[in-house]
């Protein structure tokens, strides 16, 4: 009978590289674009969805975060039961997952029908990017493995914008319906990259013990990084998710303008992704990368949300929150890598971490359409928001120094 590893042992297929392989994280990359395209493609095909199926702020609010229910909920969980299932066998579930969910949405004609077809959406996308991490550190050396973790940061701002510049188009052409089968072709290629370029010695298993997911549980930086990407991900969506249907209803804009808009902002913060990735690379801190990209977003929220200023202004104010936010994620997926990477509780730590962003997000977006409805649109909804950056860097602040997990 094999011997276990013992907890926090390395296993033999995911032994330190004398080469990244590129092409590989490229692929990983691709996934996770893919995955976010089903956050972006929603917040462009919003103002149809809710012309079709009559729904409400609040309902398109709770639609747009549906995906990230699964994480939300089970996120460590699933994150530590995916290193027994293989990492890139969970890759290729979740984007087939996606495809089968894009194909079933083109066919649905009730409000319950799409929400099905979202969830589906939703369970893709967290096996994808619970995995692809994991991943990324098998494929890369270990003087790579930061930057590489940093750079993953920009799969949701690549993948959200790409779609919510090419859904109204496809929208358009095709229909909302024909949009979806569209993003069914595209996983499938990216299944095929994935196929032919993540070796099979990258589907590191880790015997699925309780210690991992302990680890984990237990550790300080990782808690406090989990809570810090909720509060991120809770603004950001809530914010750049809910611009083009804003646009829409404030500014009186077409679908396809505010879907042109609204990738544009989603795609800047791409960009600052890999700065953050860059910066700490070259030996920047978590410590002064995360409270800038905090205080970058508390002051041009206020732009954003304010429904009296002209189109030029919110516009130009929702282009520089999204390109400052974009250090926050690149320093905390790099902060959660150097906790944990090559450890048996590596997957957990992803997962929890994932289930801080899917907690943020399917609480953001409702959070603030309720204190606009309670308080008015603008002043209240940006101060809230400005709290949670100022908890954001508080957190970066207090997380501990040199821990390892394992």
């Amino acid at each position: 009978m094999a011997r276990r590893p013992a907890p926090g042992a390395r296993p033999a297929d995911a032994a330190p590289r004398d080469r990244t392989s590129w092409t590989a994280v490229l692929a990983l990359m691709g996934a996770g674009v893919v995955a976010a395209a089903q956050i972006g493609g929603a917040s462009a095909a919003l103002p149809v969805l809710q012309d079709e199926f009559g729904l409400s702020s609040t309902t398109a609010a709770w639609y747009l975060s549906t995906v990230s229910a699964l994480s939300a909920v089970a996120g460590a969980l699933l994150g530590w039961l995916g290193q027994t299932l293989g990492l890139a066998r969970q890759v290729r579930i979740g984007l087939v997952a996606i495809v089968l969910a894009d194909l079933g949405g083109a066919l649905v004609d009730s409000l319950a029908g799409l929400l099905v077809a979202r969830v589906g959406e939703g369970v893709g996308l967290v096996m994808v990017i619970l995995a692809a991490p994991g991943l990324l550190f098998t494929v890369a050396t270990p003087g790579d493995r930061r930057l590489v973790a940093g750079m993953w940061g920009a799969y949701m701002p690549v993948g959200a914008g790409l779609a919510a510049l090419l859904v109204p188009p496809a929208i358009s052409a095709v229909g909302w319906e024909g949009a979806s089968v569209l993003d069914a072709v595209v996983a499938v290629a990216v299944l095929g990259a994935v196929l032919r370029w993540v070796p099979s010695s990258a589907a590191a298993r880790w015997p699925s013990d309780l210690q991992g997911l302990l680890g984990a549980l237990r550790s300080p930086s990782v808690l406090v990084i989990t809570g810090c990407f909720a509060l991120y991900a809770a603004q950001y969506l809530a914010v750049v998710g809910l611009f083009p249907a804003a646009l829409v209803a404030d500014e009186g804009l077409t679908v396809g303008a505010a879907g042109l808009v609204g990738a544009v902002v989603f795609l800047v913060n791409a960009p600052a992704n890999l700065l953050g990735a860059y910066l700490l690379h070259r030996g920047a801190t978590l410590r002064w990368v995360i409270p800038a990209g905090c205080a970058g977003m508390a002051v041009t929220v206020w732009g954003v949300l304010d429904p009296s200023l002209p189109l030029a202004p919110r516009v130009a104010s929702a282009i520089a929150f999204s390109f400052i936010a974009g250090l926050v994620p690149s320093a905390l997926f790099a902060g959660v890598a150097a906790v944990s990477a090559g450890s048996g509780s590596a997957g957990a730590a992803i997962g929890l971490l994932t289930q801080g962003s899917g907690v943020g997000q399917l609480l953001g977006p409702p959070l603030v359409v309720a204190v606009g409805a309670a308080a008015g649109a603008g002043a209240a909804q940006s101060t809230l928001l400005v709290c949670l950056s100022g908890l954001i860097a508080l957190g970066a602040v207090v997380l501990p120094r040199g821990e390892r997990i394992g």
